[in-house]
């Protein structure tokens, strides 16, 4: 058994824990209190307990090692786009139709796989669990562009701070259905459908399942394709809620184009609308720009599907 003293009065369990065991993340520790596995006084505490000098804090001696993040098999790299690089920071360009990181420990061809390749340092680092080393935010399989990814425990809890407190501007391209005439705002809070796990819904007048989050958007209409009554449109952000953007553009009328989850006219049949078609459905949704608080601006190149933009069926 391992027995640590308290010196001093300390802000939270978790966060004591994590000081002393560096390489195990506050998120695992929690899940070592939910489990019973960490005792304060010879009893099970709660992770935000505040602590005061002389208690002691008990579990048993393989804890540590068994919670030590399992990172992601690394994987032959194929074409990781680096978009931006420092010693704090990288930023890379997900393709679309990929994953940005495994459920699973065995599982391959996902973004992480590729980080953990090219930046084995990235092992352990950050809060989001073992299998998404450094990731700063994610991307929907379908959705391409910029990720974010520390290189520090240090650069990652301050860069999740920018994101949690709405310091970071997000920008989006996508293309929707219908013509939109103007810019808009949508501020419309979103809660999960409890109906369907994969789904959020807005609300009201949905009843809140398993929170309420307050997400703006505004959407600005860069051109109209006439043939195919689509629009081109730039999306910015500072929230940061669960498929935000796919959300709030259907309920405004304009469901991203191939998004058959918030109602797109799909080709494909409704008797093989399996919940793989719909979670693996090709849509046009790209993050095209993040701009941190300090000012640093990471862009990703524009997605194949915008090329003909300048197309004489666009309507500027």
């Amino acid at each position: 058994m391992t027995i640590l003293t308290v010196e001093g009065s300390v802000a939270r369990l978790d966060r004591f824990l994590h000081q002393q065991y560096p390489v195990v993340s506050t998120n695992l520790w929690r899940r070592a209190l939910l489990a019973g596995e960490v005792l304060v006084d010879g009893r099970r505490a709660a992770k935000g307990a505040a602590l005061s000098a002389g208690q002691t804090i008990s579990f048993s001696v393989d804890l540590p090692a068994r919670l030590v993040p399992e990172k992601p098999q690394s994987e032959a790299l194929s074409d990781l786009e680096v978009l931006y690089q420092d010693d704090n920071l990288l930023a890379v360009n997900k393709p679309a139709n990929f994953h940005t990181h495994p459920l699973r420990p065995s599982e391959t061809g996902t973004l992480a796989n590729q980080l953990i390749t090219a930046f084995p340092e990235l092992a352990g680092v950050g809060e989001f669990g073992p299998l998404q080393p450094g990731l700063l935010n994610r991307l929907d399989y379908a959705t391409s562009g910029v990720v974010l990814v520390a290189r520090s425990n240090a650069a990652w809890s301050e860069i999740r701070r920018q994101f949690e407190q709405h310091l970071i501007r997000k920008e989006y391209l996508a293309e929707v259905d219908g013509r939109l005439l103007a810019a808009t705002v949508i501020k419309r809070a979103l809660t999960h459908d409890s109906r369907d796990h994969r789904r959020m819904v807005i609300t009201p007048p949905a009843e809140p399942c398993r929170g309420l989050y307050p997400a703006r958007t505004e959407v600005f209409p860069i051109a109209y394709d006439e043939d195919r009554d689509v629009s081109l449109v730039r999306l910015e952000m500072f929230s940061g809620v669960m498929h935000q953007l796919r959300v709030h553009l259907a309920d405004a009328g304009y469901p991203i184009v191939g998004d058959v989850l918030y109602g797109y006219k799909s080709s494909v049949p409704e008797s093989e609308k399996g919940s793989e078609v719909i979670s693996k459905a090709v849509f046009h949704l790209h993050c095209s720009k993040l701009t941190l608080a300090d000012g640093l601006i990471v862009a990703a190149p524009s997605p194949d599907w915008i090329e003909f933009v300048s197309g004489d069926s666009w309507r500027r």
